[in-house]
């Protein structure tokens, strides 16, 4: 039996959402604490801290970990947040040598042997997806054994960097255990989505499926592959309704993005949760392909309240080159049966596409403008290690491939014709003209009354709202 303690890095809200931290999500993280259930059923002692949510400075985290005295310490890390998880791991280093560092994630999936090279503080990496690998190898390690027959890891042998044969990705999603929410500090109280994204609190993530099948060049899928899997509409319905009851969250967000994709078990999900009288209010990602009236009318009587649409761009030839493969007509028509159906709608823009121009960029707004959305969200084109944008990026215009500037808000990527000052003079257009609406206006002003008790977070994010659009 080992002693762990799983941490996300303590990334500040303002270097994850600049201007935009006061309407900042401080939900846990789903990974860790995937591995936390899957530590825990092996019988090992688990701790988790979300030094991010928790609002952790780097010195409080390492009192908090050094604290628990662990064996091993699990670092989940994104690209934005590699250089925290290094200094975290070089501290505890030089704290207690013993400790074994050992980086998950994104970023050390998308480059393994780069990223081991580069911070030599991590003892091990976990490649993908990690509940099994790290379920093997901390069994291994604590039993002295043989590490190198672990699939999925990458670790020190010397002075050589050694990589395992690649990890099978897991088929039947159901054999994995209930994230370990009850592992949190506070949870759920303590954590809480950004302003606007939730009609009921407390509120939670959950993720049904995994892997996407499409080809977005934008998206990093190195972490869950291309094959979609999901989880059995019975272990969807337990999962809610133990959320539901154990710790009484009342809000649901499906952070999914294929979650509608699975349309028999999407209709059955739906039925249980009205069948077993859950009531909670929820809301999801969907392609715009992939409702139908009928499907949305049946998700607004269970529960659902919100759909957030990938809309990316306005111009039918930036969406073929993006590889998303959906038209603009589609996406007009599903947006407008959402509304049909009483849902809310968001779309979700891209600015600064490898073949953006002032025009194309005119249409992406014009369109955002034109389409009957309740709420959008605008980020700037970001090359991820891992996705083919990472690979062609330079020779489409100028890219700073500085990972601590990989939010999606800071301009990393430029096309060839725009500047910086461009991408940011756009999006705060984008933002103006489309929230001061009187439609929208009014909107937000009705679901205020609606929700006094979200009334702090919504000052947060209004408080957030203007500091974009006036500096």
């Amino acid at each position: 039996m080992a002693e762990i303690v799983l941490v996300t890095p303590p990334v500040t809200l303002e270097e994850r959402y600049g201007k935009l931290s006061g309407a900042a999500n401080t939900l846990p993280s789903l990974g860790i604490l995937y591995l936390a259930a899957m530590l825990r059923k092996e019988g090992h002692l688990v701790s988790v801290i979300e030094a991010s949510s928790l609002g952790l400075s780097l010195k409080e985290l390492i009192g908090e970990i050094v604290k628990n005295k662990p064996e091993y310490l699990g670092i989940s890390s994104t690209t934005l947040s590699i250089f925290h998880a290094s200094a975290l791991a070089d501290e505890i280093k030089n704290i207690d040598r013993n400790i074994k560092t050992i980086i998950g994630g994104p970023h050390l999936t998308a480059i393994p042997e780069e990223t081991m090279r580069l911070f030599e503080s991590f003892d091990f990496g976990v490649i993908g997806e990690g509940e099994e690998t790290i379920r093997e190898l901390i069994n291994s390690l604590d039993q002295r054994g043989k590490i190198s027959g672990v699939s999925g890891i990458i670790f020190r042998d010397g002075d050589r960097i050694v990589r395992t044969a690649p990890r099978i990705f897991l088929d039947d999603l159901d054999k994995l255990p209930f994230p370990a929410w009850d592992i949190l500090k506070d949870f759920p109280d303590r954590y809480h989505p950004p302003p606007f994204r939730f009609k009921n609190l407390p509120a939670v993530y959950i993720v049904t499926t995994r892997g996407c099948p499409y080809k977005c060049i934008f998206c990093d899928r190195s972490v869950f592959g291309n094959k979609c899997r999901g989880h059995s509409t019975e272990y969807v319905l337990e999962l809610i309704e133990y959320l539901y009851k154990k710790f009484n969250i009342r809000e649901i967000l499906i952070e999914d993005d294929t979650f509608v994709t699975f349309k028999k078990r999407l209709i059955e999900v739906c039925e249980g949760i009205i069948r077993r009288g859950i009531k909670i209010s929820w809301s999801c990602l969907a392609r715009a392909d992939a409702v139908t009236p009928e499907i949305l009318n049946l998700m607004k009587r269970a529960g659902c309240w919100s759909i957030s649409y990938g809309i990316e761009t306005g111009d039918e030839e930036v969406m073929k080159f993006i590889g998303k493969n959906i038209t603009l007509d589609k996406i007009e028509q599903a947006v407008k049966w959402t509304k049909k159906a009483g849902i809310f709608s968001k779309g979700f823009f891209i600015l600064g596409h490898p073949v953006d121009t002032y025009n194309t960029i005119k249409k992406t707004i014009d369109f955002a403008l034109r389409l009957p959305l309740d709420d959008i969200s605008v980020s700037m084109m970001t090359p991820f290690p891992g996705s083919k944008l990472h690979e062609i990026a330079s020779q489409y215009g100028e890219f700073e491939d500085n990972w601590k500037k990989m939010n999606e808000l800071d301009v990393v990527f430029v096309p060839k014709g725009l500047t910086k000052d461009d991408l940011k003079r756009y999006s705060k257009e984008m933002f103006k003209r489309f929230y001061l609406r009187p439609r929208i206006v009014l909107n937000y002003m009705k679901r205020i009354a609606e929700n006094p008790k979200g009334l702090p977070y919504y000052l947060k994010g209004f408080t957030a709202f203007l500091k974009e659009i006036t500096f």
